[in-house]
């Protein structure tokens, strides 16, 4: 695992887009055949994904984003074949595939509405692509939106046999989010590679940009969060070795420390480069455009945080988060947080993003406190960063909400709408745009 997530963070160093092929390819989709030995020719399909034939992940939905279990598409169960309906929608690779692994809610007799995970050839009867998305970022790559119309696939091309397509689908995603925070590791590297080659040659007066104490203490920033992002891949990459699956909680958290400091790092490098980092030649312009999906895809960072919370604050699921706390020696951290957050509203959305974030940054707290992924010399100076990111989280703790604070903020959204529907007059809101946004 550590061997592959080094080669996909190498990889987006220098192109996020390539990164994110051979993560759909390898992380989302392969594993999914992989763990189907019955299917008919499954050597010659790997044999072919080894040699340019590429595998899509068709998850997505209009209605069913960040929430899989919503999928709307359905998959009819004959005896000897499977009917499949529906579309979906940003699916990556799509139409440079060979194979599609596509998930769907069964129906039919006996299915009781269980997803599954098919694998559909791309040139099947009934399978559309109807629509290519053109994106902020990831313009390396093409993604698209698919039509199923009434395509037939043998039952023997099921990969999930027993019907559980939700398990596959989650153990595919969990390794994707690990895929997703190298690829935020590798962009995060390059960025600060060029704006510190930019700042060591650029002269302000008589001192170079890089002897600026202000500059200096920035970069130092970056590599700092550089280093606790590379120690939670680590220690992620360590528990897919020790259990032969990813944890949940923790690639959870490492996708979202590394997608949104990547954002930071990528922001923050466009302004040191100022005019130039705006200028499309310049790489970090790219760098920031292509950052930018990475805390979306594979579970939005407010998704992933609202579950780490959950799961904290959960009895059914705080013994889980309590154990990871506890194999990395740091189940004070644990308990501290669940001290903190006693009392407060477990099913309040403000409480839950709070408490995902308490869950992250004490997750990255324990593994720089270890010792055991981190040799750098550095490795003090990130952890120290870390409690100093969450002593600043704690100045922002969710205040009990009352029913008058909640209707005070529904008050000012639906003002601010009210006022702008009447003095904002923008040729961009056609009809055409108002379908966009309705589809979307």
């Amino acid at each position: 695992m550590q061997e592959a997530i080094d080669l996909i963070s190498a990889t987006a160093s220098f192109d996020v887009s390539a990164a994110s092929t051979l993560v759909i390819h390898n992380f989302l989709a392969l594993p999914c055949i992989e763990a189907a030995p019955h299917i008919p020719e499954q050597r010659h399909v790997m044999w072919g994904a080894t040699r340019g034939e590429l595998c899509a992940f068709a998850l997505t939905e209009p209605g069913a984003g960040s929430a899989p279990r919503h999928i709307q598409a359905s998959a009819f169960m004959h005896e000897d074949r499977v009917r499949i309906s529906g579309h979906k929608i940003w699916i990556g690779l799509a139409d440079w595939a060979r194979w599609i692994v596509c998930f769907a809610r069964a129906s039919g007799p006996d299915a009781k509405g269980r997803f599954v995970c098919v694998l559909v050839d791309r040139q099947a009867p009934g399978l559309k692509v109807t629509h290519e998305h053109r994106t902020l970022g990831l313009r390396g790559i093409i993604q698209n939106t698919l039509e199923f119309q009434d395509v037939e696939v043998p039952s023997a091309y099921v990969l999930s046999r027993d019907q559980d397509g939700w398990g596959a689908a989650a153990s595919s995603m969990n390794r994707g989010r690990i895929g997703v925070a190298a690829m935020g590791l590798g962009a995060l590297e390059r960025a600060i590679q060029v704006a510190a080659s930019y700042a060591s040659h650029r002269r302000l007066g008589k001192l170079r940009m890089i002897e600026n104490s202000y500059i200096e203490q920035l970069f130092e920033q970056m590599v700092l969060r550089r280093e606790v992002v590379k120690a939670m891949l680590g220690a992620s990459c360590r528990l897919v070795s020790a259990q032969g699956a990813p944890n949940v909680h923790l690639a959870s958290a490492t996708k979202v420390l590394s997608s949104e400091w990547c954002g930071l790092v990528a922001d923050q490098c466009v302004q040191l480069l100022g005019g130039r980092g705006y200028d499309e030649r310049t790489p970090v312009a790219k760098i920031y455009r292509d950052a930018r999906i990475l805390r979306i895809f594979e579970g939005p960072t407010e998704t992933l945080l609202s579950h780490l919370g959950r799961c904290l604050l959960s009895r059914a699921t705080r013994d889980e988060i309590a154990d990871l706390f506890l194999s990395l020696g740091a189940a004070p951290v644990h308990a501290a947080a669940i001290e903190e957050l006693s009392g407060l509203n477990e099913t309040d959305g403000a409480v839950l993003i709070y408490a995902g974030w308490l869950t992250t940054l004490g997750l990255a707290k324990a593994v720089m406190s270890s010792g055991c992924f981190s040799a750098s010399d550095c490795a003090a100076a990130a952890a120290d960063l870390v409690s100093s990111e969450l002593a600043t989280l704690r100045t922002r703790a969710p205040a009990r909400p009352s029913f008058e604070r909640r209707t005070n903020a529904s008050r000012t959204l639906n003002t601010f709408l009210q006022d702008a529907a009447s003095s904002i007059r923008s040729p961009v809101l056609t009809d055409d745009y108002l379908k966009l946004v309705q589809y979307v």
